[in-house]
């Protein structure tokens, strides 16, 4: 029973406070392998862009070797990979750095213990090695297959790699890294879900007249959503929309939009029981006024019909307000659709392009 007391919330209220060191110590832990190098991030960061330039660099110079044919659009995609790494380092470092800001800031709304909430917070931002490994392992195996077996043309034209053995492996290595680091963020962003899910089912503290203290639970299911639109949104801005593939990222965007509001469900739900619950209040008010009025007599604390008309533009001030309050823990309206629109970027820059494509351009293009 104790153990159950505890989990449910206990003296958890009291103990719940977000402290300096608890942030600190959430800090620490690393949400993936290149946080445990012995070297700053930011050098993480610059050896990985340095590396993958100079490898999209080699493998153009495979076909022209002299440069003569690099043209703006050429750069472009030489540019891709070093970007989309980027990308991803940056991101899920800051992923991090926001999740423990409002870990921390939610730490007294939900009513479990210390013991408990700092399990939640590990599952959250603690990288698990072991998975990390076999997605490495799995990503080499793919990558092989694709550069000894199948001859991929994501090579040069030859479809095959250098003779040059320390070559060979520079390049197939930058592909094994780059595959490696996109399953690494949708490994995190999955797990960083998985975690905001099981921590919205908690009991919460939920105020319907200011919801200001669930706030960072719309933040957190953001901000595991965007690393992915963004890894959309590169090759889709440089390389332009899919000709064949473009359910994918109709695919991606509704796998987005579901990665958003998912984890949050238990949250959505307990505020549609909170708000249920006052308005009900509110309706047995009302109903107890409108007796007294109808019968003549007195109701409470009122000794004028005017107090209980007055009582009644109250309640049902209230009410209004209440049933046009968010359902879902975003400050109002308004920002759920910013967050929709930022999950859905990809989706929408596709539809535009597609549309384009289709309809304006041949009318430029035959204005007669």
């Amino acid at each position: 029973m104790e153990e159950t007391k505890e989990e449910n919330g206990g003296e958890a209220i009291a103990a719940g406070k977000p402290r300096a060191d608890n942030i600190q110590r959430w800090s620490r832990w690393a949400t993936f392998a290149l946080e445990r190098l012995p070297l700053p991030y930011a050098l993480v960061v610059a050896l990985a862009a340095l590396m993958a330039l100079a490898e999209q660099v080699l493998e153009y110079s495979l076909d022209d070797p002299t440069f003569s044919r690099l043209t703006s659009a050429a750069v472009a995609r030489l540019l891709v990979y070093p970007l989309m790494a980027i990308y991803i380092l940056l991101f899920l470092r800051i992923l991090k750095v926001w999740a423990v800001k409002a870990l921390a800031e939610l730490r007294p709304t939900v009513l479990v213990s210390d013991r408990v909430y700092d399990e939640h917070v590990r599952r959250m931002v603690g990288g698990d090695w072991r998975i990390e490994l076999a997605l490495l392992i799995f990503v080499t195996a793919i990558v092989l297959n694709m550069f000894l077996v199948l001859r991929s043309d994501l090579l040069n034209s030859q479809k095959t790699l250098p003779s040059s053995l320390p070559v060979a492996a520079f390049i197939t290595a930058n592909y094994i890294f780059l595959g490696w680091l996109l399953l690494t963020q949708v490994y995190c962003s999955i797990r960083h879900a998985v975690a905001l899910r099981a921590l919205a089912q908690r009991p919460l503290v939920v105020n319907v007249f200011d919801p200001v203290n669930l706030l960072p639970f719309g933040r957190l299911s953001l901000l595991h959503s965007l690393p992915n639109m963004g890894v959309i949104l590169i090759p889709l801005i440089i390389f332009g929309p899919p000709t064949e593939a473009g359910y994918l990222v109709i695919a991606f965007s509704l796998v987005g939009l579901l990665a958003l509001f998912i984890p949050l469900w238990g949250v959505h739900k307990q505020i549609g029981q909170a708000k249920g619950r006052v308005v009900t209040s509110i309706h047995e008010q009302l109903t107890a006024i409108q007796n007294a009025l109808l019968h003549g007599t007195k109701t409470g604390n009122f000794s004028s019909v005017a107090e209980m008309a007055d009582r009644t533009d109250a309640l049902a001030a209230l009410r209004k307000m209440i049933q046009e309050s968010p359902n879902w823990p975003f400050k109002d309206t308004a920002e759920v659709a910013r967050a929709i629109l930022a999950v859905a970027s990809p989706l929408i820059y596709f539809i535009l392009n597609e549309i384009i494509r289709a309809y304006l351009l041949p009318i430029l293009g035959n204005p007669g």
